[in-house]
């Protein structure tokens, strides 16, 4: 059975713990790095204004370069508080430790919450 968490809840889930948890560790830690932290993680980047594009290229960026090669980008998204919210997320994520495959589900995290993104942003363009 799946928990549905409103997004009171939602709000004071601490992402980058989710993140570095997620990565090491299979089971619930690593269901809730894809369910209620990217859902988290999204509503947290569309009010940094951080949109679907930017995170999915950083997913390209961290799958092809590793943690090191996306914390090397002195901007992985254009505003101030999106730098500062993405930045949190790739230094959880390269707290878990170098390793590929941690790397490549980070990026897939990554791209699922760009995906959250775009589909929040048809659905309201839809509500138009």
């Amino acid at each position: 059975m799946t928990t549905v968490r409103p997004d009171a809840e939602l709000a004071d889930l601490d992402v980058p713990a989710a993140i570095t948890r997620g990565l090491l560790l299979t089971g619930g830690p690593r269901q809730a790095l894809f369910t209620e932290a990217a859902i988290a993680a999204a509503h947290r980047a569309e009010a940094a204004d951080v949109g679907p594009y930017p995170l999915g290229f950083l997913a390209q960026h961290v799958r092809a370069g590793g943690f090191a090669a996306a914390l090397a980008l002195p901007e992985p998204v254009i505003s101030r508080p999106g730098r500062t919210l993405v930045r949190s997320w790739l230094e959880a994520a390269a707290a878990s430790g170098a390793d590929l495959g941690r790397e490549h589900l980070f990026a897939r995290w990554l791209a699922e919450v760009s995906a959250l993104l775009a589909l929040r942003r048809d659905l309201r363009a839809l509500g138009d």
